[in-house]
């Protein structure tokens, strides 16, 4: 049995790939899926921000696709946000 650290990855994994096989890349995601992306997984958290903003922001390599390490800098991203949320009174 998983513990909740180890479902939560596998969590994350599942997400990432639910979008970059979109266009068949296990190892990708492009500007129009992590749109959808954003718009499906987290609507509250990207209010800030539209996904022009985060794809330029996430894609480090500038190789015009996010990949796992970039999705992982998002989730944390995401991960601040939302503490910062459950401890403002």
């Amino acid at each position: 049995m998983l513990t909740d650290l180890e479902n939560a990855l596998d969590s994350f994994i599942d997400v990432y790939h639910k979008y970059s096989l979109r266009k068949g890349n296990y190892h990708a995601i492009y500007m129009d899926d992590l749109k959808q992306l954003l718009e499906t997984e987290c609507p509250q958290y990207i209010q800030k921000k539209d996904a022009n903003t985060w794809f330029k922001e996430l894609d480090i390599n500038s190789d015009g696709a996010i990949n796992f390490e970039e999705f992982l800098s998002f989730v944390i991203k995401l991960g601040v946000a939302a503490h910062e949320d459950i401890h403002k009174e």
